[in-house]
């Protein structure tokens, strides 16, 4: 079945953003997301012997920390460079580049699928989540991880709201699906329950950015994000600069003796692929 042009556009765009972003990744995005693998990983029971597939794997932190307990770990993502800087990371994991919307891997094939922070980057989560159920065994696990939403993370309000306030929205972009549609308590069981998963959980992971100085806010917009970041790129330098200094003046009211200290929680799902499911 052909791929719609504008998902394929979205597609392209948010590989080609993460795959430029990749050598800043772990000095700014990986600071927070690398906190939410352990939760992630034991939600999962990921132990020796367990097979573990890592969608949208970026830099390999999940996959990582899965071959450090014994499993056997295999990371998948779109981004070649995020794919190089894994293989770097883990080199006792197996990575591939691959699409997340359309696996390359058998049906049933998995005990284990986790997906840190990457539906948020693709044109239909729901494919993806049914992919993920195709290649669990019956009884197998999944979980992943996204951002909670702006009213909730303050960090992501400083970002979104600087532009918002600022920025000339209507300059070209690939349409994508709302970013925050998977944060909604009700939108995401829901579609898991569609796909076939059961047993449906939330957890709340208390996130948090720090850093040494206001300024460091705007380096993790900068540097770790492709959404925000296209619509900031397309701005006149004078509306780029007034975008830059709202985000320093917002994250400054955060800065006490040991830095700044900015809220940003993110949600973990997981569900069950029924014993006896196929599919």
């Amino acid at each position: 079945m052909a791929v719609p042009s504008d998902q394929q556009s979205f597609k392209a765009f948010e590989r080609d953003g993460w795959h430029r972003r990749a050598p800043f990744y772990n000095d700014h995005a990986g600071r927070m997301t690398k906190d939410a693998v352990n939760p992630l990983l034991d939600a999962l029971d990921v132990r020796p012997g367990v097979r573990l597939l890592d969608v949208c794997c970026g830099p390999g932190y999940v996959t990582a920390e899965a071959a450090a307990r014994g499993a056997v770990a295999v990371g998948v993502d779109i981004a070649p460079a995020m794919v190089e800087d894994a293989r770097a990371r883990a080199p006792d994991a197996e990575f591939h580049i691959g699409d997340a919307e359309a696996l390359d891997v058998e049906d049933a094939s998995f005990d284990a699928v986790g997906c840190a922070f990457g539906l948020l980057h693709l044109p239909s989560p729901e494919l993806a989540i049914a992919e993920a159920f195709r290649v669990l065994r019956p009884g197998g696990a999944y979980a992943f991880t996204v951002w909670d939403g702006p009213e909730r993370a303050t960090l992501l309000k400083i970002g979104m709201g600087a532009v918002l306030a600022h920025a000339d929205m209507s300059v070209p972009m690939p349409p994508g699906p709302p970013i925050f549609q998977l944060a909604e308590r009700e939108f995401t069981p829901a579609a898991l329950s569609r796909i076939g998963f059961c047993d449906v959980t939330i957890q709340e992971l208390p996130l948090v950015f720090r850093g040494s100085r206001a300024e460091e806010v705007w380096d993790f917009f900068e540097k770790s994000t492709v959404r925000t970041m296209g619509v900031v790129a397309q701005q006149i330098p004078e509306i780029q600069a007034r975008i830059r200094v709202a985000v320093v003046e917002a994250a400054s009211r955060y800065a006490g003796p040991g830095g700044v200290t900015i809220p940003s929680p993110a949600l973990l799902f997981v569900a069950r692929k029924p014993d006896g499911a196929t599919g």
